[in-house]
């Protein structure tokens, strides 16, 4: 798995010299990397720039370029053979026209619930090792499995999003019951459930890395040739990459939720310390993913780029799409 460099700093130059990525800062130079090194290049601010050497070098090499404002992907680099892959948006337009989406859809969900019910154990078992209760994280488990077997019996997707939110509500209560106390999180916020006042931290660093694995799950449905618009679970509209956020939900416990709670559990200064440092805040969050990702002998990132490979089988008609279900 090749580095991921993030340009966060105001004056910002990311230019070439001699076939290498130079990032200069207020004309001073920062760093020097080759091409085949990276992964990707992340521009997470306005005052940052780029010349169109950099531009074609990614483009030749294959890194990922991407834009983002605050934690929200903004724009990422398209290679121009990209446009060649209209049969499998064919197949993605078929596949909804025909009724398809509800057994994709059912899939996103059973993994995802599978992984949270996952998270729940690993976490009874380390309190039950400790001398701790676990009742409450076993609870909460029973009834996240209880949710899962009703996805099977259900005819319509929104039906299914009912039931992912029941399971939802039972998961973070019992994610909030393992998290120290001073880090104020009890409820799990989104953008259409905002709280009543300031956001805790732990809900700000679920934000900022369900952002990086956005970009991750985006860049896997581009390199399989998929749209990344066209969604089974997530209603497609203006502007919302709805198959990206249908691909995400599988690896939002595993890759997201339980490196945070560990990061939480272990140094909640980091957390704590948000007003004062939001800037680094946002930076450690970021590097802490990124290196869990990285870790093993098999990156974790490489696990999405399977499933978004799956996906494209199933539409082809040569696979059964099967979740992601992670084993410990």
């Amino acid at each position: 798995m090749g580095k991921t460099a993030i340009i966060h700093k105001h004056g910002s130059f990311l230019g070439v010299k001699k076939g290498r990525f130079v990032l200069k800062v207020a004309g001073e130079q920062v760093w020097e990397i080759s091409p085949v090194e990276l992964e990707s290049i992340v521009i997470t601010i306005e005052g940052a720039a780029i010349s169109s050497a950099a531009i074609t070098l990614a483009t030749t090499f294959g890194v990922d370029l991407v834009f983002m404002k605050v934690n929200q992907p903004i724009a990422r680099l398209i290679p121009y053979k990209y446009g060649t892959v209209m049969k499998i948006w064919q197949l993605q337009l078929k596949c909804v026209e025909s009724g398809g989406s509800l057994f994709l859809a059912r899939s996103f969900l059973e993994g995802k619930l599978h992984n949270q019910r996952l998270v729940l154990l690993e976490y009874a078992r380390r309190l039950k090792g400790s001398g701790k209760g676990s009742g409450l994280l076993l609870e909460k488990a029973v009834e996240i499995d209880r949710a899962a077997s009703e996805l099977g019996k259900v005819e319509q997707v929104e039906d299914l999003l009912v039931i992912e939110g029941h399971a939802a509500r039972s998961y973070w209560t019992a994610v909030s019951s393992i998290l120290p106390p001073d880090i104020r999180f009890t409820h799990r916020y989104t953008r259409s459930n905002p709280p009543p006042g300031e956001l805790d931290p732990f809900n700000a660093a679920l934000n900022i890395g369900y952002a990086l694995l956005r970009k991750e799950v985006w860049r896997s449905v581009f390199l399989t040739g998929l749209n990344p618009y066209l969604g089974f679970l997530h209603k497609p509209r203006g502007g919302r990459p709805a198959l990206v956020l249908d691909l995400m939900e599988e690896f939002r416990p595993i890759m997201v939720d339980r490196p945070l709670i560990s990061l939480a559990r272990t140094n909640k200064d980091v957390f704590i310390s948000l007003k004062q440092q939001r800037d680094e805040f946002s930076r450690s969050i970021w590097s802490h993913i990124i290196s869990y990702m990285k870790e093993g002998k098999t990156p974790k990132n490489e696990f999405i780029i399977t499933q978004a490979r799956k996906l494209v089988m199933h539409l082809q008609g040569q696979y059964k799409y099967t979740p992601y279900k992670s084993k410990w």
